[in-house]
């Protein structure tokens, strides 16, 4: 007996190692989630307690934006900026008081301060996450020359230069190390700081990584990179140091340097680059899910689950050595799914496809029943395949995001001669295009932040043929939910079903933008003729019909669109809460009310399509008659 025992002792510590790996071999496990109150951020943060986190990210975007930056009429770069909430206009060193304002400071300040307030409660510590060093207001560097440091806007994607302070500057490191005593004194919970750089506002003096190339102050040209890292991230420990006993830990992530493995060598433990930490260059983190819209590949559509995919990264990740794990919950109306998949991979991890699938219709199972599981878990499935198609269309964001959203293709009027809309007709969305450049190019549907990477029939058909992929993978989906016959969850299921309507809206708008930018450029570039006038050619001319049906379809997807929102009690697509909190990456909260209008601008211009061809000419006047030579 005692043999057996043994020997059966030794069959368990073989099979435990897998889920006790995940279970304990990270000393460190972050969760983040946007919240839209303090009741929802302690509910969570109370969630991934029991899941095991050890720490909670207070810095979603979910706190105010800084609007105050769009300073600039015409120039839109600022909006990569507003939402990250930045360690010297949060906190704010006393030199740069005159300049930034502090209303903004104490109303971050102040929900920063609760949130602490709910993790010290619950003994939870804090993760802050931001994009540093972060653009100044001009006048910070009109009244101290020597803190400019390298500009950062992206040529493209600019109207005025925005320069970001330089750490290379002995008082720009005090400047930061004030700002965090300052915050850490408020919220002593913090310990750990991520920082993005080199992009949407921030970037460091001489880096490759930066839009503008390498750029800063040539008093500091010389200095080697491992040393502005070292020394900037040295200024904030020290403030943290300041403030309260304790670690403060350092990750700079997007940098784009050509070797961070090597920058990393010259750093300290709890200090990374590019997920590189120091000394010795060893995996810092692993990272399941995402926290920003930006990652999110159905957004504006809301409501979408990806479990598919966070049991991929769950799997991924259990295999690094990295010490911290980081668990961001960026889909906001499904936490309960991606809670429930930790929690069961924690017991159980999974390995393949086989596996994946097993624990995914257990889950199912639980929420739908045995009977329907299957249905449920092929809709997860056709999510997936749709993701994937989506994080192919990612240049600087979604299609998704960075056109219908942000060059507003989803309420902009589609008409053949955009240039001739009136100031009435263009005022509800011009203010809010993420365009830099002329005029022309702001009514060219093709052109996306300056760039033309879907433009011409290349990009067109390209794009258009994954657009088509993942509307049939939306269809298939909606069908498998249609067969689920749980009465239990029937309004939940019911609101996903439209919630992935929407997204095969969204999906009709880019697919057809593109194409219609391109009949028109056809159009207008070719010069359309009017065929020999029978009756075939003016019932039925291709050319013509093309163009009229991509705008039909947008007219009868924009009512159903506005009709959908309007009777839906659930949230379905992204909207800001006031009229005032509307900008270029969020849409306006009278989106039903804007459809309708693209609607009747577009009725407004339907005859308009008759001028994209060559007008009819006057037959030309006979020769002049001249004169014979000779007698007459």
């Amino acid at each position: 007996m005692l043999r057996i025992a043994c020997l059966l002792s030794a069959i368990l510590m073989i099979a435990a190692p897998a889920a006790e790996a995940v279970n304990s071999r990270f000393k460190t496990v972050i969760f983040g989630r946007y919240s839209d109150s303090l009741a929802s951020f302690e509910n969570f943060a109370r969630q991934a307690k029991q899941s095991g986190a050890t720490h909670i990210v207070i810095t979603a975007e979910d706190l105010p934006w800084a609007m105050w930056q769009m300073d600039t009429p015409g120039d839109p770069y600022p909006a990569w900026a507003v939402s990250n909430v930045g360690l010297l206009k949060v906190s704010i060193p006393k030199a740069l008081e005159p300049y930034l304002p502090k209303e903004y400071s104490d109303r971050v300040l102040a929900t920063l301060r609760e949130r602490c307030e709910v993790l010290r409660k619950l003994g939870l510590k804090a993760a802050f996450t931001t994009f540093e060093p972060q653009i100044l207001p001009e006048r910070v560097y009109e009244a101290h020359p020597l803190w400019r440091g390298p500009q950062v806007d992206h040529p493209l994607r600019s109207r005025v230069p925005r320069f970001a302070p330089s750490i290379d500057h002995p008082e720009v490191l005090a400047l930061y190390r004030e700002s965090m005593r300052k915050l850490l004194e408020i919220c002593p919970e913090i310990e750990i700081l991520s920082l993005h750089t080199n992009d949407s506002g921030s970037g460091m003096s001489w880096s490759t990584g930066v839009y503008q190339g390498p750029n800063g102050s040539f008093l500091f040209r010389e200095r080697k990179m491992y040393q502005r890292y070292h020394d900037f991230f040295g200024a904030l420990q020290a403030g943290a140091r300041d403030a309260r006993p304790g670690p403060l830990e350092i990750d700079a992530e997007w940098v784009r340097e050509p070797t961070p493995e090597l920058v990393a060598t010259k750093l300290g433990p709890g200090m990374a680059v590019a997920n590189f930490e120091g000394p010795n260059a060893t995996r810092y983190k692993a990272v399941a899910g995402f926290l920003l819209d930006y990652f999110y590949p159905f957004y504006p559509a809301q409501g979408l689950p990806l479990p598919v995919r966070y049991l991929e990264e769950l799997e991924q990740a259990a295999k690094t050595e990295a010490p911290r794990l980081f668990y961001l919950i960026g889909d906001r109306y499904d936490s309960g799914l991606y809670f429930e998949i930790y929690n069961r991979f924690r017991k159980k991890p999974t390995t393949d496809d086989a596996s994946r699938a097993e624990l995914l219709r257990s889950i199912a199972a639980a929420r739908v029943g045995e009977a329907h599981a299957g249905a449920l878990v092929s809709a997860w499935m056709a999510l997936h395949r749709v993701q994937r198609d989506a994080d192919i269309l990612n240049f600087g964001g979604t299609l998704f995001y960075i056109a219908s959203v942000h060059q507003r293709w989803l309420t902009r009027p589609w008409v053949p001669f955009p240039q001739e809309l009136k100031p009435e007709e263009t005022a509800y969305y011009r203010k809010y295009l993420f365009q830099a450049r002329s005029e022309a190019r702001a009514q060219d549907l093709g052109d996306i932040q300056g760039t033309r990477q879907y433009e011409g029939l290349g990009g067109m058909a390209v794009s258009g043929n994954l657009l088509a992929r993942m509307q049939a993978d939306l269809t298939r989906a909606r069908a498998d939910l249609r067969s689920i016959a749980a009465t239990a969850v029937k309004d939940e299921l019911d609101l996903l079903d439209k919630r992935i309507q929407v997204f095969g809206i969204l999906i009709d708008n880019c697919r057809g933008a593109l194409e219609y930018q391109y009949v028109l450029d056809f159009a207008r570039n070719g010069r359309l003729r009017r065929p020999i006038e029978f009756q075939e050619h003016l019932t039925d001319i291709t050319e013509w019909r093309t163009i009229k049906d991509l705008a039909r379809r947008e007219l009868d997807n924009s009512i159903v669109l506005a009709d959908l929102i309007d009777s839906t009690r659930g949230v379905l697509i992204e909207t800001a809460k006031t009229t005032e909190e509307e900008s270029i990456r969020v849409l306006g909260p009278d989106l039903s009310s804007q459809l309708r209008r693209k609607v009747k601008i577009m009725v407004s211009r339907w005859e308009d399509y008759e001028r994209l061809f060559d007008q009819e000419m006057p037959e030309p006047d006979p020769p002049p008659a001249y004169p014979r030579l000779g007698k007459p």
